[in-house]
């Protein structure tokens, strides 16, 4: 029997021994091809190890073709490319649609969403919504896009609001405040944004009269429950902004005395958080950045960061009169932006908490340093992966996501009273530039002109981004001004 032939046990044990050497290779060459893989490692034309990338591309409308490098590729959006690391041309296409295109580079191993691609038809139709006898003194958006309040000409305590969440849109609803919720001016009133609350149903105006200053919260949904904010606190700030973006809790600045307050409607007596600030700017429930000139050199202003009761050193800036000043979270990080525009460079920094908890006795080392001559204006994008610094057409944007910093002039001038531009949503900036609504990626590509409209007003953006909503003055009746609708699809779109 052949287990009891001892030569034959060995050379089946050795067989057995080979087998499993031979299984044992062939797993690890299988887990070594599928790992390369993973990594995104392949083999060229000529035989060469090669690392690709993965890249996906959405539009709206969907779909469109894809070109790379002026080659159609045989899917359309919404999809993803592997492509080998390199740099490419990109365009997408769809009739009745102006091209969208740009240069990406990629590096092995990348994987990249294109998700905001949006496409403009070539031919912009746009349709009256509402003729107003005089310009508006306002027109405001709530955040998640859905409600527009247009002042009534001469009214001040009349707004029409109007649901873009309709289609078609509807006849706007009115809102009509107390007769004797603003102060009585004699000369002259105007209107002035302050912010929306995140409820997006109140938001605080700045009412400017004969000089003077007062604090409005409108509720939108029951405008009888608004309130003067100056008679309800028994404060007279020179600026009040929302804590924690809650329409209840407040933070009151007077420039004077450089005192920041506290103060909510259940708890309306201001209670003093800070001293000797030049300017600040809020995040959360109980996150500060501000410039103050205590503890500070001659001649220099310390930006300092206040995370419940610890306080923590950002930079030191030459003292001058324009603070740049503003911090939100990206992924769970948060990210400060410092700048003055007497330096002209506003310093991008990645946790600075962690970064000081660290190494305590080291500076902060900023993620990247945006140049631009006497900043003046400091903004996050919608998603906040963005942040621009601007001065007139001056940009200077850094993209967190990706690390990258990109400087640009525009090539189209700001119409007044414009003093910058805005945020369309998170990957575009807008403004009017020779009457015309311009938008354009962050770092300046994908330029397009859309429709007339008037500078005093920013454009209002549906939802969905089907429509723009806009301001500009009557065609047929000088003076009136009219609301358009312009619609950013094609008829067979829509």
């Amino acid at each position: 029997m052949d287990y009891l032939d001892h030569k034959k046990e060995l050379r089946h044990r050795a067989i057995l021994m080979v087998g499993y050497v031979l299984i044992a290779i062939a797993v690890t060459m299988a887990t070594i091809v599928l790992l390369y893989q993973a990594y995104g490692f392949g083999i060229g034309k000529n035989g060469t190890v090669i690392q690709n990338s993965l890249a996906f591309f959405s539009s709206q409308p969907n779909p469109a073709q894809i070109y790379v490098n002026n080659k159609l590729e045989p899917v359309t959006t919404n999809t993803s490319l592997v492509l080998p690391a390199g740099i490419y041309r990109i365009r997408l296409t769809r009739s009745g649609y102006r091209d969208w295109q740009r240069t990406i580079e990629l590096q092995g191993g990348d994987v990249q969403h294109y998700d905001y691609p949006l496409m403009i038809p070539i031919k912009l139709d746009s349709n009256k919504v509402k003729t107003y006898t005089a310009a508006p003194g306002l027109m405001t958006q709530s955040p998640d896009r859905r409600w527009v309040m247009i002042e009534k000409p001469n009214t001040m305590i009349s707004f029409d609001l109007y649901d873009l969440q309709n289609s078609p849109l509807k006849a706007p609803t009115d809102v009509t405040l107390p007769a004797n919720l603003l102060a009585k001016a004699t000369k002259s009133e105007s209107w002035k944004l302050g912010e929306w609350a995140d409820d997006n149903q109140h938001v605080l105006l700045q009412h400017n009269y004969d000089g003077k200053t007062e604090f409005i919260l409108v509720d939108r949904k029951n405008p009888t429950q608004s309130v003067n904010l100056n008679t309800t606190l028994l404060a007279n700030p020179t600026k009040l902004t929302l804590d924690n973006k809650k329409y209840n809790q407040y933070y009151l600045y007077d420039a004077a005395s450089g005192t920041l307050q506290s103060a909510s409607l259940q708890a309306p007596t201001p209670i003093t958080v800070l001293q000797h600030v030049l300017a600040y700017q809020s995040y959360g429930s109980n996150t500060l950045l501000y410039a103050t000139t205590n503890g500070a050199p001659p001649g220099k202003v310390l930006v300092k960061l206040k995370v419940g009761n610890q306080t923590y050193p950002i930079h030191a800036f030459p003292a001058g009169t324009t603070y740049l000043l503003n911090l939100t979270e990206y992924s769970g990080t948060l990210y400060v932006a410092a700048g003055a525009s007497s330096q002209d460079k506003v310093y991008i920094y990645a946790d600075p908490v962690g970064q000081l908890t660290a190494v305590p006795q080291h500076a902060l080392a900023p993620a990247q340093v945006l140049h631009v001559d006497a900043p003046d204006y400091l903004s996050f994008s919608d998603n906040a992966q963005f942040i621009t610094v601007e001065h007139g057409t001056q940009f200077g944007v850094y993209d967190i996501e990706n690390s990258r910093g990109y400087s640009y002039v525009a090539a189209h001038p700001i119409d007044t009273p414009q003093a910058h531009a805005t945020w369309m949503d998170g990957d575009r900036l807008t403004y009017v530039s020779s009457g015309k609504i311009l938008i354009f990626d962050y770092d300046s590509t994908n330029q397009q002109t859309l429709v007339t409209a008037s500078s005093s007003y920013v454009p209002a953006f549906s939802p969905s981004y089907k429509n723009v909503y806009e301001l500009a003055p009557s065609t047929t009746a000088p003076g009136q001004f009219d609301l358009m609708q312009t619609f950013l699809l094609t008829p067979r779109d829509r």
